[in-house]
């Protein structure tokens, strides 16, 4: 019984890949499917929905045993075709929508089990999860291009309303979609062709000046139509042709144009993918004063970005695109649990318990002990859960009704008082999502996004996706950016699919290599009598602690960002070949760590990947970097995939670590990975750079190393809760816990293969180091900081006695 339950679950995934596959337009209107298209987004939905792995011979026997396939065909010897049944797919829909429906009209009350302020909760945790950063899946390497083709004219009939089983040019009704399809193909061809016939179509003069604006860093982009004649005109309809032969409707309803005036309308981003073919934008527009009503045509071509290669021939650079990242969003009962205060109802299911159950343990269990390589994923899910339903609940209370947004001279940047707001804001985050609904005279009730750019004590400063009128007024509303949340769910599923877990619970020390390769010399000269720093660097190069992580800790002002470097930079002599990932929780970190890696190494060898926020801020960042990153000419640009693997040493944030695995970069590439600040980042943020990055089937085929100091501040933590369940503790702090990594207990010392404290402070003055050395670093620290620098204010008469 159970093994027919999964076999239909199967069906419902497949089904439901197939229907996605026709509305993509992946289905030829003969229901021809590749193998590769639908074997890919069959896989990922199984996963995301079974946590289970499909190989491509059992999805072929799958192929063969639905009864949506009709035959299989291959043109080619290493290339499959299936030829699904259209009719049956669309009636398998239909059903499953009717079924669906019956089951919501049988319980009304269905969607009331949640209480209003979770179910408001739910909405915008989805309403969040669309913002900023979908655009970014398919449309970073494309350019679209608009060119005008044919206007033609035609006798008004009022009586016509284009239905979708219709056809615009010939005003024509079909029966189903297969004669649609049929139809436009026969009589318009693959790229629609608008043929004037002297009759029913007469060729004409465009009477309106049309223009695209693509802006691949959004949901949409803008299609701009103005009115270039002296008499009003009436723009009845505006569609998108695509190339399978469907016609999206971007607007139906009419609008008119006085002369010289000028509208915009939205186009979704998703309807626009690489293809040889053309899309079409197609108007359909009348003067009030004429008896003919016009149909006019542009062409939109959609194209990878190319670059000029050295001998002068344009060459095609395919870049990183990130691909899917599911929404992620938590469980119902996780999200009443949290809404109510983790008060369950009176008659609780189970797993309510089991979630109340999971958050108890977290929060009264020691953080020693608290994970195990048993609860690793899940008890980590439900921590970034709970971090995730905190933030929303925090910002959800507080919201501006109608507060004045004062232009800040900056474009698209606007002031918004505090004392606007219901409540005082805490807990806000640079980076959040803001919400704008704003009443303009011409344009009517408009909804504008933004994010969060300044925080200030007594205002705030966002920046908005559009330019508003001057002396506006909205409603201001508050949502955190959830792309980290999502990005740390997906390195866990990677951590369950790839079975790492055990891995981050190591008992036991590797053994001593017989022979290490010496270090002849350093080319920093201040490692030349620091035993500690050597030390490190040797073991690090020789990658003494592999399968384990190497840990480099210590107080500020001791040297870790300079062992760092000097192992990175021995790394590249001693093995030219070795990919190396050099990655960070802050920019400003991979910064410096970039700055002084071109001190040794050539700039060819280094490459700093920014994210797309960095363009906030690129005056601030220094011309050597620009020129080696993928900022190089003035704009954020996605990165060549010949570049990030030709290139030695990428330096980038721990969440563009988490793009890279978006855009399926090779899970075996790097040799070595080098995470800095590692105490500052929580533990999921930490799998971001290894989990598929690094990643094989239980074993990280690179080498580790990750440098803090557990005693500084660590990961910031946005929730109470989250941070008393343990999401405040870092991989760092919680590694050195582990008996493996502490002091052994005869010698008192650390092990040198795995561990390495450095003790030579070259920062602060001794009266400083004081208090901390005594309270925390076991009066093991040595002030060597120069006189002449931690001196200088000594006797300095602002200073108090």
């Amino acid at each position: 019984m159970e093994r027919v339950r999964k076999a239909d679950k199967t069906q419902d995934i497949l089904r439901q890949c197939l229907a996605k596959c026709h509305a993509e337009g992946s289905l030829t209107p003969d229901g021809l499917v590749p193998l590769e298209p639908i074997f890919e987004l069959f896989s990922k939905e199984l996963f995301a929905c079974c946590r289970q792995d499909v190989r491509q011979r059992e999805f072929q026997a799958l192929m063969k045993r639905s009864p949506l396939v009709i035959e299989l065909l291959q043109p080619e010897p290493d290339r499959r075709e299936y030829r699904v049944d259209l009719g049956k797919l669309l009636l398998a829909e239909a059903e499953e929508t009717e079924k669906e429906q019956k089951v919501v009209g049988r319980d009304p009350v269905k969607s009331a089990k949640l209480s209003s302020k979770a179910s408001s909760l739910i909405a915008g945790i989805q309403q969040c999860a669309l913002t900023r950063h979908e655009s970014d899946e398919d449309l970073t390497a494309l350019v679209v291009k608009l060119k005008h083709v044919t206007t033609v004219s035609r006798s008004v009939n009022l009586d016509y309303k284009l239905s979708d089983k219709g056809c615009i040019v010939c005003r024509l009704d079909l029966q189903s979609a297969q004669q649609v399809h049929q139809h436009y193909r026969e009589k318009h061809g693959l790229s629609l062709k608008i043929k004037p016939d002297g009759k029913e179509l007469r060729k004409a003069k465009t009477k309106l000046e049309v223009s695209m604006r693509f802006d691949q860093c959004q949901l949409n982009s803008t299609v701009k139509i103005r009115n270039c004649k002296p008499v009003a005109l009436t723009v009845a309809s505006v569609y998108i042709y695509h190339n399978r032969f469907q016609l999206y409707t971007i607007r139906e309803q009419s609008i008119e144009l006085e002369p010289d005036e000028s509208r915009g309308f939205l186009v979704p981003n998703n309807l626009f993918k690489k293809n040889t073919l053309k899309y079409s934008l197609l108007l359909v527009y009348r003067d009030p004063n004429d008896i003919n009503e016009y149909i006019e045509q542009h062409h939109i071509s959609v194209a990878e970005v190319s670059s000029a290669s050295k001998q002068g021939k344009v060459t095609k650079e395919v870049r990183i695109r990130p691909g899917n990242l599911d929404n992620y969003l938590p469980t119902d009962k996780l999200t009443e649990l949290i809404t109510n205060n983790l008060q369950i109802s009176l008659e609780p299911s189970i797993s309510e318990t089991i979630l109340l159950d999971a958050i108890r343990h977290l929060c009264t269990t020691d953080h020693a002990t608290r994970l195990t390589p048993a609860n690793y994923c899940n008890m980590l899910e439900i921590m970034i859960h709970v971090h995730d339903l905190n933030v929303q609940l925090d910002l959800a209370e507080f919201k501006a009704e109608d507060t004045p947004l004062i232009p800040t001279g900056k474009t698209r940047q606007y002031r918004v008082n505090l004392a606007d707001f219901d409540a005082p804001l805490t807990k806000l985050s640079l980076g959040d999502n803001v919400f704008v609904t704003v009443e303009e005279p011409k344009k009517g009730r408009l909804e504008v996004r933004g994010n969060l750019a300044l925080i200030q004590p007594d205002y705030l400063i966002i920046e908005l996706n559009r330019k508003l009128e001057e002396e506006c007024r909205g409603q201001v509303k508050l949502l955190p950016d959830r792309l980290i949340c999502r990005l740390e769910l997906h390195a866990l599923d990677l951590v369950r699919r790839y079975q790492l877990a055990p891995l981050f619970f190591p008992q036991e020390a590797p053994k001593q290599l017989q022979n290490l390769k010496e270090i002849d010399s350093w080319f920093n000269p201040r490692l030349n009598d620091n035993t500690e720093q050597q030390t490190a660097v040797l073991n690090i190069a020789n990658r003494t602690s592999y399968p384990l992580p190497y840990i480099l800790f210590g107080p500020p002002g001791t040297g870790k960002t300079t062992t760092l470097v000097e192992a990175i930079v021995q790394i590249c002599m001693r093995n030219p070949t070795d990919p190396i990932l050099v990655t960070a929780q802050s920019n400003a970190a991979c910064d410096e760590l970039a700055v002084r890696l071109l001190h040794y190494l050539a700039p060819k060898t280094v490459y700093r990947f920014f994210s797309r926020s960095i363009e906030k801020r690129l005056e601030d960042i220094p011309d050597q970097l620009k020129q080696i990153s993928n900022l190089a000419d003035g704009v954020f640009q996605w990165p060549a995939w010949e570049t990030l693997y030709k290139t030695r040493v990428i330096v980038c944030s721990l969440t563009v670590c988490g793009r890279l695995v978006q855009g399926n970069m090779k899970p075996n590439h790097f040799k070595h990975v080098f995470i800095d600040e590692c105490g500052s980042a929580s533990e999921p943020a930490t799998l971001v750079s290894l989990a598929g990055l690094v990643s094989k089937h239980r074993r990280i085929p690179a080498s580790v190393v990750l440098a803090g100091d557990p005693h500084q501040l660590g990961p910031v933590v946005r929730s109470e809760l989250a941070e008393h369940m343990g999401l405040g503790v870092s991989m760092l702090e919680r590694l050195m816990n582990l008996p493996v990594y502490q002091k052994d207990p005869q010698t008192h010392k650390y092990n040198p293969l795995i561990i390495t404290k450095l003790l030579r402070n070259f920062r602060s003055h001794e009266a400083l180091l004081r208090f901390s050395n005594q309270r925390f670093y076991e009066n093991e620290l040595i002030a060597l900081a120069p006189p002449e620098e931690v001196n200088f204010a000594l006797n300095w008469s602002y200073l108090p006695n």
